[in-house]
């Protein structure tokens, strides 16, 4: 009992020292502090990183600083081009030519096609300006907001001031104003509202709806909310990760991978006749483990793997460095540098061959994976493999880990007409309506509840510690008037129910009659547990 008393101690100090980092970070740094000032809202604490003397912010949040608390020289705007990051003002002009990673190319890519894989478009969108519509473009990332597209190729637009009818307001908001911005607009009234018709529909979906459904209370039927019951648990293995998930300390990734790939080999996937294609690469390991599970030969080198993704990462996975033997077995294995609402993939020469006989290009059939594909990107990577299909391609199977529900866009959405169901507004798929949109914003802020909660991984005391911190049962303590509980099973359903939509859209339009939501992993190795897998009949 000693030593594993023992034992626990190490990891128990460690979770001491861990709460009071988190307590210092929730309070606010006092005058003379080189903390940063700013207020990470989404986390509930001050940024952790250290700022220059004279300075308030750290160099990525002086772009909310105001003029009188930072020295002009170091004065920061959001990157026209990517806003995640912030420009010294004084070097925007070289930032934007040679610096900036997300960049435009000289010249666009033949498969560049820009909003190609947006479901709805909103009204009058290519005749009317950025100055009418800028913010809702915004809002929903389409393309005529984005920077690098509003330039022509080989043009260079650069800025001489802090505001530009081509790239708009790049002045550094208040931090205030911020606030404000980022506060939620929902009160329990409308929380209720909203919430009834999407449980109802998510319940009747799982067949967990009783029979009276349309008279029980909300608080009731958010109780019969299952956060791990509702779809199957089929938690698979791949010998390709098994000595890194020995190696690593923290094996979650490992584990995850391992799942998903082990999902792809159970369906019959893992075939050299395929392009493998992940969405949403980033560092692409991923893909480095689907390489090593197809086990190349020399004599069989066929397949080919492609990499997606918007930004260009740094530490990035080369398999060719995995490959032992001289020439890189994959020496098709590109990565391609593109949003994917803008990616026509018939259009990659990669999946193209030439038909000898007649000389008429055919499209190559193809797997679509993702770890975590976040919000939006999964609907658009859906739309993106049905426009493939449409082009004459065949998408043998998908095996996508689903996660950011908060992140979605209305005018992304796979299925409007499943929105329809369970919205006060809208009226089928193939409509615009503002009304819908409002609510579909409002569901996917409470869809972030269901993350919120804490995993079976965390300590009592940890647990304990998120009750105290306003996490709670008492339902005065938030605006929606439910309790810590009823949020994350709120948040569970809201997700459910969006996922749902996204199946039936790839039963139906991608001919994948087999496809299901399944619990891939533990919650405790990602509360983002659930992946969409599905494979068509018609695979060559």
């Amino acid at each position: 009992m000693e030593a594993a008393a023992k034992d626990h101690e190490p990891q128990n100090k460690r979770a001491k020292t861990n709460r009071d980092k988190s307590e210092y970070l929730t309070q606010a740094p006092v005058d003379g502090d080189s903390r940063c000032h700013f207020f990470v809202a989404g986390k509930g604490r001050y940024c952790r990183l250290l700022t220059k003397a004279g300075n308030k912010y750290c160099g990525e949040h002086m772009v909310v600083s105001d003029s009188g608390s930072a020295k002009s020289a170091t004065r920061r705007v959001p990157c026209p081009y990517d806003p995640s990051h912030s420009v010294d003002l004084g070097k925007l002009k070289k930032h934007m030519e040679s610096l900036c990673n997300s960049r435009p190319p000289a010249i666009r890519p033949a498969f560049t096609n820009i909003d190609c894989n947006v479901s709805l478009l909103p009204p009058g969108y290519a005749e009317k300006s950025f100055d009418e519509c800028g913010q809702l473009w915004s809002e929903e990332a389409l393309a005529k907001a984005d920077a690098r597209l509003m330039v022509q190729p080989g043009e260079r637009i650069y800025l001489g001031t802090t505001s530009s009818k081509v790239f708009g307001d790049l002045n550094p908001s208040s931090h205030e104003q911020q606030a404000r911005t980022n506060s939620a607009p929902l009160n329990e009234a409308t929380v209720r509202r909203l919430l009834r018709p999407v449980v109802i529909a998510y319940l009747q979906s799982v067949s967990a709806a009783p029979e009276n459904v349309e008279s029980v209370e909300l608080d009731d039927l958010l109780e019969l909310v299952r956060l791990t019951e509702d779809f199957p648990v089929d938690i698979c293995t791949h010998s390709a990760l098994e000595e890194r998930s020995h190696a690593k300390t923290n094996p979650k990734h490992a584990l995850q991978q391992s799942s998903l790939i082990g999902h792809l080999e159970k369906r019959g996937l893992l075939d050299k006749r395929y392009v493998f294609i992940e969405f949403g690469a980033g560092k692409g390991e991923l893909s480095v483990y689907v390489h090593a599970a197809l086990n190349p030969a020399p004599e069989s080198s066929d397949s080919s793997i492609i990499l997606v993704d918007r930004k260009n990462f740094r530490q990035k996975y080369n398999i060719g460095e995995q490959d032992s033997a001289a020439e890189p077995l994959h020496h098709r294995f590109e990565r391609i540098y593109i949003d994917i609402r803008d990616l026509d993939l018939s259009k990659i020469p990669t999946l193209q061959t030439i038909d000898p006989a007649t000389g008429a290009i055919q499209l190559r059939p193809i797997v679509a994976y993702s770890k975590h594909l976040c919000g939006a990107a999964t609907d658009l990577t859906i739309k993106c493999l049905e426009r493939y299909q449409q082009a004459g391609g065949s998408v043998a199977g998908v095996a996508i880990a689903l996660c950011c529900h908060q992140v979605c866009k209305y005018s992304m959405y796979v299925d409007h007409m499943h929105l329809s169901t369970a919205t006060t507004h809208g009226s089928g798929a193939s409509e615009w309506c503002d009304s819908q949109r409002d609510e579909f914003q409002h569901l996917t802020t409470m869809s972030s509840w269901a993350v919120n909660a804490p995993t079976p991984s965390q300590s009592t005391d940890d647990q304990q510690q998120q009750q105290q911190d306003g996490q709670g049962a008492d339902p005065a303590a938030h605006y929606s008037g439910l309790s810590f509980d009823q949020r994350m099973r709120a948040g569970h359903a809201v997700k459910r129910f969006l996922d749902i939509g996204r199946l039936a859209f790839v039963r139906q339009n991608l001919g994948m009659k087999d496809a299901a939501l399944v619990y891939y992993t533990t919650r405790s190795t990602s509360p983002e547990n659930l992946a969409l897998l599905g494979t068509t009949t018609t695979a060559p």
